[in-house]
C-alpha cells in the first residue's frame, strides 16, 4: 500500500504542557510504515507530522491527549486553612428568685351591686344625684311624693288616740262594776262584758300602733337613699314619672373599692394550686389591663369554687384587689398572673439560649480558651424572657445566647456580650448573685409553664 500520498497538510502542533513529548515520523518510503518517535519536549514544542499517514496521525493524537491528562492529574501542593472563629453573643448564668406562675384571662366585678327599686308607689318628684356620681351610704337619691303617706300616718295616729280614750273608759267601767259587785244588781255577765271591751281596745291600740309604724316606714320609703358606698350608673327614671312598688329599677349602684377579679384555671393545675393554698400563705395575684401592661395591681386569692366545670374542665377563682383610685372598672377584661411559689436563687439564662435537639434540650457553654462545649440541660419554668436551667450549668458560667447555628463541640468562637437587662415589670425578678391564655368550650391544657420534655 502506497501511503506516500496520504500525508496530511498539518506540519506542526504546539504542546500545551511542559511534560508533553514531541512525536516525529520519518517519511514513508517503499511502502513501509514510519516508526513514530516520542521525545520529551518543552512547552510550546512542535510536533512534526509531515508525511504521516492517517492512522499514524490518530495514534499521535491519542498519545497527545493522554500526556495532557497525565500532566493535569499531577499532585498539587495542599494549602491548610483554619476556619475563622464564629461570632456569637454570650452572657453569664445568673441566679435569681423566680416565681412559678399561672397566666390567665379574667374580668373585674364589683363586690356589691344594687338595683335601686321603689318600695312605695307614687310619682317621682325629686332627683338628688348626678349620673356617675360617687355616693355614700345614706345619701338621698330620689323623692317619691310623700303626701299620701303623711296623711296615712296622721290618720293612724288619730285612730290611736280614739282607741286609747275608749280603752280608758272601758277600764273605768270594769273597775266600777267590779267594785259594785253582784249584790248591787251588777251581774257577772256584765262584768265579763266590760273585761272583754277592755281587751278589745287594747288590741285595737296595738293595731293602731302597727299602722302608725307602717305609715312611718312608707313615708321613709318615699325618700330613696343609697344603701352602700359606690358609684351610680345611668338614671333610668326621670322626675314626674309614676313608679310602682317593686317596679322598674331607678338606678344601679356598684361598689368599686375593693374589686373582684374572676378567672379560671385548668383542672390540670388544680392539685398544685390546692397544695400551695394549704401552706397557709395567701397567694399573690397580679392584674394588668391590655392597654396598660406596665401598670399592675396586686391582690390576694380569696375564693376557689367547689367544683370543676364539666363543659370546660376549669375551676373558677376570685381575687380581691384594692382599688382606691378606681383604676380597675367592673366588667373590664384583664390579664391575670397567679403566683404559686418562688424558686429561690434559681440559675437563669435568656430563653433563646436553650435549644431543642434529638436528645433533648441543650446549650453551648464557652470555655476559657473561647471554645464551645455542648451540654445537655434540664429546662425549668419560664419567666418573661428568661428560663430556669435546673441541671447542666452553674451560676457564673458563660453560655451562647445567639449564633448557635453551625456550632459544634470544640469550635472556636469570637464572643461578644449579649445586651440583656433585668426585667422591670411589677413582680420582676430580684437578683441575688451573678457576674421576670381559656377557651369557652372544650377542656383546656395546663396554663402553668413547665419544663419541656426531652425528645
Amino acid at each position: 500500500m502506497n501511503v506516500a500520498g496520504d500525508t496530511f497538510g498539518l506540519q506542526t502542533m504546539l504542546l500545551p504542557s511542559p511534560s508533553l513529548a514531541r512525536i516525529s515520523h520519518a517519511p514513508v518510503r517503499n511502502g513501509q510504515n514510519a516508526t513514530p518517535v516520542l521525545q520529551k519536549a518543552r512547552i510550546g514544542a512542535s510536533i512534526n507530522l509531515a508525511g504521516a499517514t492517517r492512522p499514524m496521525f490518530k495514534s499521535a493524537f491519542v498519545l497527545l491527549l493522554l500526556s495532557t491528562a497525565l500532566v493535569g492529574c499531577g499532585r498539587k501542593p495542599e494549602v491548610t486553612r483554619s476556619a475563622p472563629p464564629k461570632n456569637v453573643l454570650v452572657t453569664a448564668v445568673r441566679t435569681m428568685d423566680v416565681p412559678v406562675q399561672i397566666h390567665e384571662f379574667g374580668r373585674i366585678s364589683s363586690p356589691e351591686t344594687v338595683d335601686i327599686r321603689p318600695q312605695v308607689s307614687g310619682r317621682v318628684t325629686e332627683v338628688h344625684f348626678v349620673e356617675g356620681q360617687e355616693v355614700k351610704k345614706g345619701d338621698l337619691l330620689f323623692v317619691i311624693d310623700p303626701r299620701p303617706f303623711q296623711a296615712s300616718l296622721e290618720q293612724s295616729q288619730g285612730q290611736l288616740k280614739s282607741d286609747q280614750a275608749q280603752l280608758e273608759l272601758n277600764r273605768k267601767n270594769l273597775q266600777r262594776d267590779e267594785q259594785t259587785g253582784p249584790g248591787r244588781f251588777v251581774s257577772a255577765q256584765q262584768i265579763d262584758a266590760d273585761r272583754a271591751q277592755v281587751q278589745i281596745y287594747e288590741g285595737a291600740i296595738a293595731k293602731d300602733q302597727a299602722a302608725i309604724d307602717q305609715a312611718k316606714l312608707n313615708l321613709e320609703y318615699c325618700y330613696v337613699r343609697s344603701p352602700l358606698d359606690g358609684r351610680t350608673g345611668r338614671r333610668l327614671v326621670d322626675p314626674g314619672n309614676y313608679v310602682a312598688t317593686g317596679g322598674l329599677t331607678l338606678v344601679n349602684i356598684q361598689r368599686q373599692d375593693p374589686v373582684y377579679v374572676d378567672f379560671t384555671i385548668s383542672e390540670n393545675d388544680l392539685a398544685r394550686l390546692r397544695q400551695d393554698m394549704e401552706q397557709g400563705d395567701a397567694l399573690k395575684v397580679d392584674v394588668v389591663t391590655p392597654s396598660r401592661p406596665d401598670v399592675a395591681r396586686t391582690g390576694t386569692l380569696s375564693f376557689l369554687d367547689n367544683s370543676v366545670s364539666a363543659q370546660s374542665g376549669t375551676a373558677m377563682l376570685r381575687a380581691t384587689i384594692r382599688n382606691p383610685d378606681r383604676y380597675l372598672w367592673p366588667g373590664q377584661y384583664v390579664n391575670v398572673t397567679l403566683t404559686l411559689q418562688i424558686l429561690k436563687d434559681a440559675p437563669v439564662v435568656p430563653s433563646q439560649t436553650v435549644q431543642m435537639g434529638g436528645k433533648g434540650t441543650y446549650l453551648f457553654a464557652v470555655t476559657a480558651n473561647n471554645t464551645v462545649e455542648q451540654r445537655q440541660v434540664t429546662q425549668g419554668v419560664r419567666y418573661q424572657d428568661l428560663v430556669v436551667v435546673l441541671q447542666g450549668v452553674k451560676a457564673g458560667e458563660t453560655v451562647v445566647v445567639e449564633g448557635q447555628l453551625a456550632l459544634g463541640n470544640g469550635m472556636k468562637v469570637n464572643p461578644k456580650e449579649y445586651p440583656s437587662g433585668t426585667p422591670t415589670q411589677r413582680g420582676a425578678l430580684t437578683e441575688r448573685n451573678g457576674p421576670q391564655d381559656s377557651t369557652p368550650s372544650g377542656k383546656e391544657g395546663s396554663s402553668a409553664i413547665k419544663p419541656g420534655p426531652a425528645l
